[in-house]
């Protein structure tokens, strides 16, 4: 069954919502996993790309820590190194999330890389 309008809105919202605060506070899962939470057992599609987009808010979220760690270890010398990963990191999830946006609007199931996989063996998919 295709999704209806409000489920691609709403899986839409999952992807840009979460990268839309993630850029503003840094709160990008919050977006994400409220709509997981309370859609998951009403649509498959609006918490397929819910869960996708909560997953990749959590791996950018570790790649950061890793990087600020790595970053205070190396005395700071390190950031100029971690630094410019640490942006690479962060458009690159801005692209992925936007695209993914753009596709869960058009209905489709957008696979992000790794994220997608895991979220749908997680639901079983």
């Amino acid at each position: 069954m295709d999704p209806t309008a409000e489920e691609k809105q709403m899986a839409m919202l999952a992807h840009i919502g979460g990268a839309v605060l993630s850029l503003i506070s840094g709160l990008g899962f919050v977006v994400p996993l409220v709509l997981y939470l309370t859609k998951k057992d009403q649509s498959r599609f609006i918490a397929f790309h819910a869960l996708q987009s909560l997953i990749l808010q959590g791996i950018v979220f570790a790649t950061a820590i890793v990087l600020v760690i790595l970053t205070i270890v190396s005395c700071g010398i390190g950031a100029f190194i971690t630094a410019p990963l640490g942006v690479i990191v962060g458009i690159g999830s801005l692209v992925l999330q936007i695209m993914a946006g753009i596709k869960a609007n058009e209905g489709q199931w957008y696979l992000i890389p790794v994220a997608g996989d895991y979220a749908k063996k997680s639901l079983g998919m």
